[in-house]
């Protein structure tokens, strides 16, 4: 038994000299005289492990476990090895088991935590490593842990405290810099994002996940062609992974390159056929051209994105219900339900006349911003406010079959011909005389109304201007006329102390008063915008409108940065911010100065 002990210590010390082949043949040899010791069986799965012969290290702590149900150091490695392999179920059994056994195990309740995050059960995931840190508080992996489940929870600011803790006890840890520029991107500040993730990469410049992120930022700049060169050195690393293959299809929809746009694509989708976000994306890029079957087939998607939870409401009550074919549209009941932005439904609202002529049975769902102004422009009284019928269970009971609006254009804008669509919405006269007193005081001039931002998000700014940009606007010949909702009055304030001569709406609620936003685009000459809401209600009256929108985007299917028009609406003009702004806001006021003259 002596002689056992000394060769095992002697392979021990061999194989902790890196000698790993050698020193594992020589354990296997002695096991087959020593079948049944469990102490060589236990470092002979260990050494398995160690070597990545997972399946001769599975089959020695298995035995082990068969031999010793309580046997800690079998469970443990055994649940460690089917966590590397994904394997979840399996590893979460054996960590009960050790939790069992030993309830202040650390480890076990540390990866009963993650595992509980995996599932997005955070107040198991929290109650479990909250325990783990009371055993032990200075392991930067389970700290790390704690961040990712207060991130999903939304808690950024808490997540980023718990990472900077992680950070304090080992600088070089990677990952919690790379969370860091996760909340820091969920915050909306890309500026702080990039920056840690720059800092995670140095550390580890052999990890994708900080390669992925800098793509991600740089790609949402619109510096697609560097974001592609991060995305293939990421793919380099880890090859066929579904997320960088997707974030490269939806790269190339960006800049408008088909060929590479559908080659990522497949590849993509062949790995993860269930990725809604890359279905998504590649549809607004198919719809940009013209392909509308396959695009608006693949624009369903849209009901399934986890940012698109929020703005598209009430699927879990309506889908049992939700229209398959063009046919059900005709003679059933049908109701209609808004979805996403105001922007959208204003836009998806350009079926509408199209639905109510082959069928009266219908009722529609709409903001409640929305809803007098569809009635009085569509003439039909079938308009509810949003939940009327979709949050009652029993009056879904009445419709026989239900469709988001979103989903209208499958049906009915098929070909380039289909959007051909005369101004579909329509002011209030009263209002639109009301506010036309206040605006045609100097006849002479020419009127214009702008607005800088979008909504605040991370998408809104990156779409947003300030009002500084519009100088070249501002023209003795011109009087202009903010359109810009918010609280934007003391960037108003700045510009004029800077002669900037701004008209502004300060007693309008520019968000909320739509009938009001609409009486003021009524009495402009043009308009000129971010893409925002307030574009799409221009375009929808047939204000003569003049877009700024990022170059070659492909995110906003409904503006032809390229041939810069909108096939929504025509009488919107498409301008790209190219280049500089200087040289943008050059081509508008060409723009400008020759739709007046017309």
């Amino acid at each position: 038994m002596l002689i056992e002990e000394n060769k095992i210590k002697e392979i021990l010390k061999k194989f902790n000299s890196g000698k790993f082949q050698e020193s594992f043949i020589e354990i296997e040899k002695l096991i087959n005289k020593n079948k049944y010791n469990i102490d060589l069986i236990r470092t002979y799965g260990l050494m398995a492990k160690k070597i990545g012969n997972v399946d001769k290290a599975i089959k020695s702590f298995e035995y082990i476990i068969q031999k010793n149900p309580k046997d800690l150091i079998a469970l443990h490695n055994l649940y460690s090895i089917f966590m590397q392999k994904k394997i979840y179920h399996k590893a979460n059994k054996l960590i009960d088991i050790i939790i069992g056994i030993d309830k202040n195990h650390y480890e076990a309740n540390r990866d009963k935590a993650y595992l509980a995050y995996l599932k997005k059960d955070n107040n198991l995931a929290l109650k479990f490593i909250q325990k783990a840190m009371q055993i032990n508080r200075n392991d930067v992996f389970g700290i790390n842990i704690h961040g990712l489940i207060e991130m999903h929870k939304n808690e950024y600011q808490k997540a980023i405290e718990i990472f900077t803790k992680a950070i304090l006890i080992n600088k070089n840890y990677f990952d919690s810099y790379n969370n860091i520029g996760k909340c820091f991107f969920e915050l909306d500040n890309l500026k702080d994002a990039f920056l840690y993730f720059k800092k995670s990469y140095r550390i580890n410049p052999e990890s994708h996940l900080p390669i992925i992120n800098i793509g991600n930022i740089l790609s949402l700049k619109d510096k697609n062609f560097f974001a592609i060169k991060f995305y293939k050195r990421a793919l380099a690393i880890q090859p066929n992974s579904p997320d960088i293959l997707s974030n490269l299809a939806i790269c190339y929809c960006r800049v408008n390159d088909r060929i590479n746009a559908k080659k990522y694509y497949k590849m993509a989708i062949k790995t993860d056929p269930n990725n809604a976000d890359l279905k998504l994306a590649y549809s607004y890029f198919l719809i940009k051209l013209s392909d509308f079957e396959k695009g608006w087939d693949l624009f369903n998607s849209r009901l399934y994105v986890t940012k698109n939870f929020k703005v598209i409401k009430n699927l879990q009550n309506v889908k049992n219900k939700l229209i398959k074919s063009k046919k059900s549209l005709y003679k059933n009941k049908i109701l209609v339900t808004r979805e996403q932005g105001l922007g959208d439904e204003i836009l998806f609202s350009s079926v509408y006349k199209d639905l109510l002529k082959i069928n009266s049975n219908i009722k529609i769902e709409a903001d409640k911003r929305l809803k007098k102004i569809f009635k009085r422009s569509f003439k039909k009284d079938v308009f509810y406010d949003e939940g009327f019928f979709s949050q009652n269970k029993n009056k879904l009971n009445e419709f026989d079959y239900i469709i988001y609006a979103g989903t209208l254009p499958m049906y009915f804008r098929n070909k380039k011909n289909d959007f051909k669509t005369s101004n579909y919405l329509t002011a209030d006269q009263k209002k639109v005389d009301e506010y036309k007193s206040v605006m045609q005081k100097n006849t002479s001039l020419s009127k214009i109304g702008i607005s800088w931002k979008s909504i605040v998000n991370v998408y809104g700014k990156l779409k947003s201007l300030t009002i500084e940009d519009f100088e070249p606007i501002f023209q003795k010949n011109r009087i202009v006329f903010s359109l810009q909702y918010g609280d934007v009055k003391n960037e108003i304030k700045n510009a004029r102390s800077k002669n900037f001569n701004i008209v502004s709406f300060d007693k309008t609620d520019l968000y909320n008063d739509i009938e009001a936003c609409m009486a003021i685009l009524q009495n402009l000459d043009i308009l000129v915008t971010v893409s925002s809401s307030i574009a799409h209600i221009a375009g929808a009256m047939g204000i003569r409108t003049i877009i700024l929108c990022p170059k070659k985007s492909s995110t906003f299917y409904y503006w032809d940065a390229e041939n810069k028009t909108s096939i929504w609406y025509n009488n919107v003009k498409v301008i790209p911010i190219n280049e500089s702004i200087q040289k943008t806001f050059y081509e508008v006021n060409v723009l400008i100065n020759n739709l007046i003259c017309k």
